[in-house]
This record gives C-alpha cells, sequence and structure tokens, in this order.
C-alpha cells in the first residue's frame, strides 16, 4: 500500500495582454459560511494520529540539501501551524508520530505525503519557488497535517482565504517584466485553514494570550506578522487567544478599509483582501496610515485612531474610544468623520494632544476667536454632520476638527484619560468657515530649543533647563522636544520602570512609570536613546541611532538607518534576561561589545564553541526559537554570562570589540 501524496503546481502568474485581475476581496466575494470550505479541506479526514500513545501529537523533521536561508524560512512555516495547533514539530526527533523528510527539489511547485499509517511522510519544494516560498511552505505543511486542496467552485475557495487553494487574487507588476503580474504569497494559515485545522485537530489556546500588537511596532515576534517598511507586502490571518490587541498599519501611505470582526478581511497597505481575523478571535483596537482609511469596529470595547487622511470610523457595539493625538490626525481641511458615535457610551480621547500643546482644559465657547484651546460643538445643516472644532496650536486657520453623524456633547471628550465635564454653551453660535489648509509651527510648551550642540534631555541632561534635566529615579519628566541639529540623546538611564522610548519623530514615549509624557515634535530628529533598568522597548528612526536598552530584558527596534546597539555591563544582557533585536540588519547595523569588554577586563574572542577560556564569544541559532544568538562567557567556565537574541542573523564582522583568529578565518 503506498501513501497518497498531493501534487502542487508553481505559483500562478499571467501576461496582462492576454489575462486580467480586477477582483476586490472586500467587496467581490461572495460570503458563503465559512465551514464549507473547512470541510472540504477535511473531506477525506486524514489526520496525524497519536502512534506513540503518549497523549499528544508530536512530528518530527529533518532537512536534506536545503539552504539555510530555506531552512529557517520552513521552520517559520512551522511556527506559524504550531501557532494554531496542538502539534509540536521537532527538528530531528526521536520517537515521534511521525517523520517530515524535506527536501528542495527541481522546478516549481511542490508536494507533500498526506497522513498514513507508516509515520513517514515527504515534503519536496521546488528550488525555482520565488516569491511564493513561504506560502508553498505552509501550504505543504498543511498537507502534512492532512488538509486538502478545497473545491475550487466554492466562493470562498481561493488564497485570500485559504493557503490551500490555487484560486489566486492578489496580484502586483513582475519585478522584472511590467507587462507581467505574479501572485503574492500567503504568509501564514488562512482562514479557513485555520477553521479546517480545528476540525481535526485541538486549538492551541495557549498562543498569544497577552496584549499584542500585529504589524508595525510589532510584539508577536513573528516575522509574518511584523511590518517594519511602507513597501512591505502583508498577507496573513490573525490567531490570538486574549489581552488586548491591536492592528497597527500606521506605516502606510495607501487608502486602506481596516475591519476588526472575526471572519473579515481587509485591505491593507493599498492591497485588497489581504489581513484577516480567524473566527472566534477578539482584536480591540486599530491604528490607520496616512491614507484615506475606513476602520471598522467589533463589538468589544474598541480604541481607534485612523491617523492622517481623511478617515471614516465606525465604531460598532461597544464602548469606544476614538483617539487623536495631533491636528493632522483630523484638519479642517481633510476631517475625519464618526459613523456611529453614540454620546454617553463612545469617548473621544484628545489628551495626549492636549498635554503636548500645553493645553490643561479646553474651552468650550460659542464662537471661536483664534484662541489656543478654544472648542465649539456645533450641528453644520449644510454637510448634516456634527462638528467638534477646536483650536489647538492658536491659529485660527489650522483646527482639529472632527465630524459625526450623531451629536457629541461635551462629556464625551476625554482631555487628561479620563471625562471632564465642561460647561455648556448657549444654544445658537455663528458658522464657523473652512479652515484654509496650512503647516503651522508647532506649540508645544515646555519647549526645548534647537542648538548646534549634540544636546541631552533626560538623566546627564545639557539643556541647562528643568523641565528637561533628571536627577533622580522619583523624578516626573513631561515634555515635548524640538531640535533640528546636533547628534542628541534621550536619556532615561535613571528610571526602573518598563519604559517605550520612540524616537520617530511626532512620537510620544512614555518614561519612569508615566504614559506618553515625552514628545519629539514632527520637525524634529533624535538619535540616540538610552534606556534604563526594566524591561524597555526602544525603536529608531531613519537616522543612524545608537541604542542602549541598560539592564532589564529589552527589545530593541531600529526602524531604518545604520544602528548600533551599545552594552556596557553583562547585566545590561545577561543569560536569563537578555535582549532582543527585532530588525538587526547584518552588514549594516553593529553590535558594540568594546566597553563591556574594557569594564569586564577580558578581551573578547570569536570561536566557534566554549573552549573554558573567559572571552569565549559565539554566534549560533536556536532552531527551535527561531532566533540567533550572541553569547559570550566572561568567566571561563563554559557558560554563558551574556547574550543578546535576534530575530536575524548576527556576523562576527558586525561587533565591535570581538577579536578574531590567527588564521584570517572567521
Amino acid at each position: 500500500m503506498s501513501s497518497i501524496r498531493a501534487y502542487c503546481p508553481p505559483a500562478k502568474s499571467f501576461s496582462v495582454t492576454t489575462e486580467t485581475c480586477n477582483l476586490s476581496a472586500s467587496n467581490s466575494l461572495s460570503s458563503d459560511p465559512p465551514n464549507e470550505v473547512a470541510k472540504s479541506l477535511t473531506r477525506s479526514n486524514y489526520k496525524i494520529q497519536d502512534r506513540n500513545g503518549d497523549g499528544q501529537l508530536t512530528v518530527s523533521y529533518a532537512f536534506t540539501e536545503f539552504s539555510e536561508t530555506k531552512k529557517r524560512a520552513f521552520r517559520q512555516a512551522l511556527r506559524s501551524w504550531e501557532d494554531v495547533i496542538k502539534v509540536n514539530f521537532v527538528e530531528n526527533g526521536k520517537n515521534t508520530d511521525t517523520h517530515l523528510s524535506v527536501r528542495e527539489v527541481s522546478g516549481g511547485g511542490g508536494d507533500a505525503t498526506l497522513p498514513n499509517a507508516y509515520g513517514a511522510q515527504d515534503v519536496n519544494i521546488g528550488k525555482n519557488e520565488g516569491a511564493g516560498l513561504h506560502a508553498a511552505m505552509v501550504h505543504e505543511i498543511g498537507h502534512t497535517l492532512g488538509l486538502e486542496h478545497p473545491d475550487l467552485d466554492l466562493p470562498q475557495s481561493s488564497d485570500v482565504y485559504s493557503t490551500m487553494s490555487y484560486n489566486f487574487s492578489l496580484f502586483r507588476p513582475h519585478e522584472n517584466n511590467k507587462n507581467s503580474f505574479v501572485s503574492d504569497s500567503s504568509q501564514t494559515p488562512m482562514m479557513h485553514d485555520i477553521a479546517g485545522a480545528h476540525l481535526r485537530y485541538k486549538a492551541n489556546d495557549e498562543t498569544r494570550k497577552g496584549n499584542t500588537t500585529y504589524g508595525f511596532n510589532s510584539n508577536t515576534e513573528r516575522d509574518h506578522y511584523t511590518l517594519t517598511s511602507p513597501n512591505d507586502l502583508p498577507f496573513f490571518c490573525i490567531w490570538d487567544n486574549g489581552g488586548e490587541d491591536t492592528l497597527d498599519f500606521s506605516g502606510f501611505k495607501k487608502d486602506q478599509r481596516i475591519n476588526l470582526n472575526a471572519g473579515k478581511i481587509s485591505d491593507v497597505g493599498g492591497r485588497q483582501g489581504n489581513v484577516s481575523i480567524a473566527k472566534g478571535v477578539v482584536i480591540e483596537n486599530a491604528i490607520g496610515g496616512s491614507g484615506h482609511d475606513v476602520l471598522i469596529g467589533n463589538d468589544a470595547n474598541n480604541r481607534m485612531r485612523g491617523g492622517a487622511g481623511g478617515d471614516t470610523l465606525t465604531g460598532g457595539g461597544g464602548a469606544d474610544t476614538f483617539v487623536y493625538n495631533s491636528v493632522s490626525d483630523s484638519p479642517g481641511e481633510n476631517p475625519d468623520t464618526l459613523t456611529d458615535f453614540t454620546s454617553g457610551i463612545d469617548k473621544i480621547d484628545l489628551s495626549t494632544m492636549l498635554k503636548d500643546a500645553g493645553i490643561q482644559k479646553p474651552k468650550l465657547v460659542d464662537w471661536h476667536t483664534g484662541k489656543k484651546g478654544e472648542l465649539t460643538l456645533d450641528y453644520d445643516e449644510s454637510i448634516k454632520r456634527y462638528r467638534l472644532i477646536m483650536n489647538v496650536t492658536g491659529d485660527p486657520y489650522s483646527m482639529l476638527v472632527i465630524l459625526s453623524e450623531k451629536p457629541i456633547k461635551p462629556t464625551d471628550i476625554l482631555t487628561n484619560a479620563t471625562p471632564v465635564v465642561l460647561p455648556e454653551s448657549k444654544p445658537t453660535r455663528p458658522s464657523v468657515p473652512a479652515p484654509v489648509p496650512t503647516t503651522p509651527p508647532p506649540v508645544t510648551p515646555p519647549l526645548a530649543k534647537s542648538t548646534a550642540a549634540d544636546t541631552v534631555y533626560g538623566f546627564n541632561s545639557n539643556t541647562g533647563k528643568p523641565e528637561t534635566s533628571l536627577t533622580s529615579p522619583t523624578d516626573r519628566p513631561g515634555f515635548s522636544v524640538h531640535d533640528k541639529q546636533g547628534n542628541d540623546t534621550l536619556d532615561f538611564s535613571g528610571f526602573a520602570q518598563n519604559q517605550r522610548i520612540n524616537l520617530t519623530p511626532d512620537s510620544r514615549s512614555s518614561v519612569g512609570g508615566l504614559t506618553n509624557n515625552v514628545h519629539i515634535s514632527a520637525q524634529t530628529l533624535i538619535e540616540n536613546a538610552k534606556g534604563g533598568t526594566g524591561n524597555d522597548r526602544i525603536t529608531g528612526n531613519s537616522a543612524d541611532n545608537v541604542l542602549t536598552g541598560g539592564g532589564g530584558a529589552d527589545i530593541l527596534t531600529g526602524n531604518g538607518g545604520s544602528n548600533t546597539f551599545t552594552y556596557h555591563a553583562a547585566g545590561d544582557s545577561p543569560r536569563n534576561n537578555a535582549d532582543l533585536l527585532m530588525d538587526f540588519t547584518t552588514g549594516q547595523d553593529k553590535i558594540d561589545l568594546s566597553s563591556l569588554s574594557e569594564n569586564s577586563q577580558v578581551q573578547l574572542n570569536y570561536v566557534s564553541q566554549y573552549s573554558g577560556q573567559p572571552g569565549d564569544t559565539i554566534l549560533t541559532f536556536n532552531p527551535k526559537t527561531n532566533r540567533y544568538f550572541l553569547g559570550v562567557d566572561l568567566t571561563g567556565n563554559g557558560k554563558t554570562d551574556f547574550l543578546i537574541k535576534s530575530i536575524r542573523p548576527i556576523h562576527s564582522q558586525d561587533v565591535i570589540g570581538l577579536n578574531f583568529p590567527d588564521d584570517g578565518y572567521l
């Protein structure tokens, strides 16, 4: 009796002279019951069995003639399935329920053996798979779990809903031929794949139970859920089991449609139908980009920020909060519209914007006189909309304007993270002329003035100003930085709390135990950041940043530029509390261990494995955690005293302060 094999052709491409594709995943796909495709995927009831009787399903795998790049991609594809179902994949494992022999074959496409009684399965990946490599791997692993190709005649049988389908709907121009289009590849099991897998296996209800951000500023530790550039091409479905979660697509400039409802799809980054949320998953928050976005909430208490651009926001059920952090989020010339705002239940949060502008409480007036902090609530008969209009800067021609299809009352406005009752206005007020588009200078006291010198804000400050100088861990900072010159630093090394330090222009950082209390103006570029002894999250910008996490298990993201991650002591990143580098780019970024070596009085020597000598430094990869490691034995006991984890590779040439063998080889 032979094993049954599923053959999968190469990813589809077509010429624009013979075929076209105008499918909108948001508007053209039918809404047949999701379980129809899931049932089709599992119609033959293939399933890996608990052959060793230990009460769990464990699958071993081994590679033959596979490059390191492809091995890493395959391990990521396995993790995307492990996140969804309770099946454990172990490289070169023993006494497992089945074994996968993974190899590269000529041509494109691939094939895989479906589950069988022998406990041996093949996975063949075509060496010609390019952009579709990851999708091919996710697809073939789906076959090893027992999923088949779905009935292609079902309305939702497309790659938008199932990575097992060969109905392709997302296309983009071919890199080498502008007259040809290629299919983009899904990066995870999609909505119906997850539903189908749950028909055959136990759902993994331990995956991402905390507060999780998907997209930009991701903390998922998954490449397929992490965006770092407006040129990224997301194509994923979300499986999540709790916490307060966020879809963050703030880095995209094109118009988007972001839908927080489970079982629905979103159009993200200028593409259609490329992000979805699996059935049963609750995502609470959404952040749009700088285009004209549509944000749609669900029945949870959503927190929604459209970002720049004239956005349309629908909260859905629940008590929703619509967040505005700057005038550019909803200016008079391009205002947002709230479609279902419910006074007394929903809120409009202006607290961060007011704090940055130095406005303690808005003043409700009958009409605007050009004074900073004035706010009106009225109804514009000409456009049939209620309006919130606020002068944030003192410039009467640059206002925050929010339109609503339903009334907004003073008590609906959050000015300091809690609702503040504002005095009721008189019943009549003159109409407000449409503000003229303009870009005023920001007004954000206290303001740190620009100088040509390199400036340090926070601890070890050289500003000479009390409001931007910190001397004690009990200080409570609150300031905005406007500095266009020099090589500047935010230094919050004296704090022990967990902090979020963001160097992106027009961003806010939460430091010293406070929230959103340090602001960088839109025109300011700060090059360097120093964290404290807590578990800090530090994000750089497009400049060449120097980022120092300090003590604690820090998460560091360079976010563009040629960045240097500096370490001064073993306690900055010990083995049991190590830092994680999110986007380290070998050949471009650096890890500076020169101060660590000097302060430890130990010469760091690059070795292939620990030899019992102080200063032995190794670089390795852990396939189980899918992490690259830099480890240092500072004492010579053969154990790691200092450790850095990275999602991306680190080469020995990337490390400053590291000595190499005399044989000329690294």
